[in-house]
Order: C-alpha cells, then structure tokens, then sequence
C-alpha cells in the first residue's frame, strides 16, 4: 500500500492586481485636459547642516536600523508579560477565604489544629 502525500495548504493568498493607465495616456490627458502633475516620489531633500538621513542614505547598515527596531519590539512584548503577571500575582493575592464552622453541615477548618488541643 501507497502513502498518500499530503500537500500543505498555504495560507498565504494573491493581493487583488489593478491594472494601471499606460504612461502615454497619462500624458495625453494630462496635457489635453491641462491638469497639473499631482502623482509622484516625496521630496527626500535635506537641509546640508542635517547632513544625510539614515533612512535615504544607501551606505547606511540596515541590519544596526533593523536591530534596534526588533529590541524595541521584544521590550514592550517583555513589558506586556511583566504586566500580566503583575495583574495575576495581585489577583492571587486578593483571593483569601476564610473558612468557618458552619452550623447546619456540622464541618470546621482543621488548618493549624491539631486533635491533641
């Protein structure tokens, strides 16, 4: 007898694709309609004094950037667990129970009795 394969199903699933306005249609209205040039690339101009930014310099060590962002990652996931178990040690503490002889069932705490008293 065979075995049978099994394939994993991924979960992982297609964005939805829009297809664009060619570039020379684009151009076409913009210049018959005289719209102004809305769309493009933000500014990553730089006063000369900041020198050049970490996030649009190419020399820059993306592994030291992603480093830093993964430690502030892990704190506040370590922040998170110190909390919760903050809340459940303060919930544990707020349960005490006093147990009393009750008349009608006729039971009693024997906790810190002994039968010798």
């Amino acid at each position: 007898m065979y075995k049978k394969a099994r394939y994993n199903r991924s979960k992982i699933r297609s964005v939805e694709t829009i297809e664009g306005e060619p570039i020379e249609w684009k151009i076409e209205r913009i210049v018959s309609n005289k719209e102004p040039i809305t769309d493009g690339a933000p500014s990553i101009f730089t006063e000369r004094k900041d020198g050049v930014v970490s996030a649009y310099n190419i020399r820059t060590d993306r592994w030291e950037i992603a480093a830093d962002a993964m430690d502030l990652v892990s704190k506040s996931k370590q922040a998170k667990r110190e909390e919760r178990a903050e809340a459940r040690k303060a919930k544990k503490e707020a349960k005490v129970i006093e147990i009393s002889k009750d008349k009608n069932s006729g039971t009693e705490s024997t906790e810190g009795t002994s039968k010798a008293e």
